[in-house]
């Protein structure tokens, strides 16, 4: 026993001195030319430097080498993934610091390295799935546990504490997955930590371009979707992802990320709204050398990185509570004292779903100045002067209970309609009235305009799979022809598209896939039928058209005209294209983030021919992801403008003045100077108002 004890005595000073030799004091630039920074965590690195990887403490200026590994200079390619995670095992000798772990996962290998205290001798192998390439890994509860993300949303826990050693392991979750679409492609796919908690944040290719937060739930093992921040931020930028409290208001339940290769424009979506922006509340430097990069609030402390280390305390979460009472009782005399110009004007500016709903519940004279939306569509008629300032509408749904909201940008007006049908649904597509709607693996059109037998609806067949289709659309109304054909597709890598086409009558929905010699990516802007065809425009400005012969065989042609614009279009632009009926010429709608705006007139002749134009006089151009229309001869003060869902940070509407070259306010039509929001998962809807 003596000689045991003086045994393991000896290897614990020889481990100490070990740990002496690779630890040091010293002023590292991590900015400098040839080190590179893999990951970070609150103040830890981890840097490679030629053929060294070591950690390094920013503030207590503390290097540790990390163990040799050979061909640890190629990780810089080869590292899918770098987690830096502290570590309660032991402080630092010299400094109130905990240390911490690194792990590493590889592109190609089904494996992970871990390493850390209290020696950082070695490298433990832990093998993960060897079907399954990793998505994303990250680590929670305090650094005690790494999540790892796999392909069809398979996840792992690999657990950190009390220490690493030989067998250390992946223990799979196998009673639930992520809910991850296998066949989907993604702009992006995180894991984040907060504290103890764990979300999963996704935004997938086409439209509706938003982003869907779900929290893991582990004791009933499931992820619930999350529409409410509850006191923290995120912010994602390439593979790396953080979270931090924030209490300030404009700061509250938005997720800010970058784009593509530009890491100096933040975008901020607001997840309860589902709205996206630009935003100067925070800096983003990202050095040549470093993968992660820095976020910092403008003018203020350094954001914490990676995850927080804070310890969760008990926390007591106040809600309003939601009692259903009647309104007060009115004198109905107020009725009379009014004029009903005077009561309708009122019910204009009340511009909350409950005020309305209040004004209406007064007396019956209310009620008939403020009238519930039922829409009867406006049939495109070239014979016709002029169409109402009350005609056009952004149209918003509330998928939880079906409440639709319309928007008029004219009058800054605000009505809605309730429709049961539409509860848990997701509108994909408007045209001529009619809605192409979507909830789970079920697919209908819905006209809610009043005819002989009330609202229409046209279940279609189920979807073949889980994911169907990036963006969809269909060819013309039901009502207005008995050959409608609606067409969706599916980006499935750079050169690999899924069509899915279903004609009037067919019981079944029909998908091919396609093959093309270039790399085209889906924008988010959903297809336009034009001349028989479909047009989808791609990330670049490339246009791909799918139509069907007369034979009945179907074809899908990419026509390459990115180099055709300028200036070049990047991969953070928003891009819509817009038909107008009078020429034959489709309008693409390009913006940038520096919220400058460029339209262009794609025609599709013998020469397809790409011309910039600074005005479309007479017309009014309307356009979101899900839907676009161009309108001429309206009776507003206001043409030769493109109309989106846009608002400025007073929530007034803004559009972009062609003739202006600039973006306004459309209430009193002055140059906005704020910053834009754009408004997502809206669809414009040509109606009129009428009564029950």
């Amino acid at each position: 026993m003596e000689t045991n004890f003086y045994s393991s005595v000896r290897a614990q000073e020889k481990d100490k001195k070990y740990l002496s030799s690779i630890t040091s004091k010293e002023q590292i630039d991590v900015n400098e030319k040839g080190i590179y920074c893999l990951a970070r965590w609150d103040d830890w690195g981890v840097f490679i430097d030629m053929c060294e990887c070591f950690i390094y403490n920013i503030k207590c200026h503390t290097k540790i080498m990390l163990p040799y590994y050979y061909h640890c200079d190629d990780w810089i390619t080869e590292v899918r993934k770098c987690v830096v995670s502290p570590s309660t095992y032991e402080y630092f000798p010299y400094d109130d610091q905990y240390l911490c772990n690194v792990s590493l996962f590889f592109r190609e290998e089904p494996y992970c390295l871990i390493t850390g205290p209290p020696y950082y001798k070695k490298w433990i192998k832990v093998k993960l799935y060897d079907d399954n390439r990793l998505i994303d890994a990250v680590t929670f509860c305090n650094g005690e546990k790494i999540c790892t993300l796999f392909q069809e949303g398979k996840l792992g826990i690999i657990q950190m504490i009390p220490e690493i050693t030989k067998t250390t392991c992946l223990s799979p979750l196998t009673t639930f997955r992520a809910p991850i679409d296998a066949t989907a492609m993604h702009r992006r796919i995180h894991l984040v930590s907060w504290q103890d908690q764990l979300f999963l944040v996704q935004q997938k290719i086409g439209s509706p371009s938003i982003f869907e937060v779900w929290e893991v739930d582990f004791e009933t093992k499931q992820f619930n979707r999350v529409f409410n921040l509850d006191g923290f931020i995120i912010f994602l930028s390439g593979q790396f992802s953080a979270a931090t409290s924030s209490s300030l208001p404009q700061e509250n339940n938005n997720v800010y990320f970058t784009q593509c290769n530009d890491h100096r424009t933040l975008y901020a979506f607001h997840i309860g709204e589902q709205s996206l922006s630009t935003t100067k509340q925070f800096r983003v430097h990202r050095p040549p050398n470093s993968v992660p990069p820095l976020f910092a609030r403008s003018g203020k402390a350094k954001i914490q990185h990676n995850t927080s280390t804070s310890t969760r305390g008990d926390k007591l979460k106040k809600r309003p509570s939601r009692i259903n009472s009647k309104p007060a009782p009115v004198d109905s005399n107020i009725c009379i004292h009014l004029s009903q110009d005077l009561q309708r004007e009122i019910s204009r500016h009340l511009l909350s779903q409950e005020a309305y709903m209040n004004f209406r519940l007064v007396c019956k004279l209310w009620r008939s100045v403020a009238p519930p939306l039922r829409w009867k569509v406006v049939v495109d008629d070239h014979a016709a002067a002029s169409y109402h300032q009350d005609s056009m509408w952004l149209l918003s749904l509330n998928q939880k209970d079906g409440l639709c909201t319309f928007y008029n940008p004219f009058r800054n007006f605000n009505c809605y309609m309730s429709n049961n049908d539409l509860v848990g649904c997701e509108i994909r597509y408007a045209k001529d009235g009619w809605l192409l709607v979507s909830k789970g693996k079920s697919l209908f059109l819905l006209s809610p305009s009043p005819s002989p037998s009330g609202k229409q609806i046209i279940h279609l067949p189920q979807k073949t799979d889980d994911y169907f289709c990036d963006i969809m659309s269909f060819s013309t109304s039901p009502t207005s022809s008995s050959a409608w054909l609606i067409f969706g597709i599916a980006s499935l890598n750079l050169f690999q598209v899924r069509i899915s086409y279903l004609r009037q009558g067919d019981d079944k929905w029909t998908s091919i896939t396609r093959d093309s010699e270039v790399p085209f990516i889906l924008s988010s802007s959903s297809p336009v039928y034009f001349g028989e065809e479909f047009c989808v425009i791609g990330k670049y400005g490339d246009v791909g058209v799918f139509g069907i012969l007369k034979d009945g065989a179907p074809y899908w042609v990419i026509h390459q005209l990115s180099q055709l614009y300028s200036p070049p279009i990047s991969g953070a632009c928003r891009l819509f294209l817009v038909q107008r009926q009078d020429q034959n010429v489709l309008h693409f709608v390009v913006v940038t983030p520096q919220h400058d705006v460029h339209v262009y007139e794609l025609d599709f002749g013998s020469n397809i021919i790409v011309k910039l134009v600074k005005e479309v006089k007479n017309w009014l151009l309307f356009t979101s992801e899900a839907s676009s229309m161009a309108v001429c001869g309206m009776n507003v003060n206001v043409d030769n403008a493109v109309f989106f869902p846009t608002f400025n940070t007073c929530n007034d509407y803004t559009y972009y003045s062609l003739e202006d070259v600039v973006f306004k306010v459309l209430k009193d039509n002055c140059t906005d100077k704020t910053q834009q929001k754009e408004l997502l998962n809206r669809v414009w809807i040509r109606c009129e108002l009428i009564e029950n």
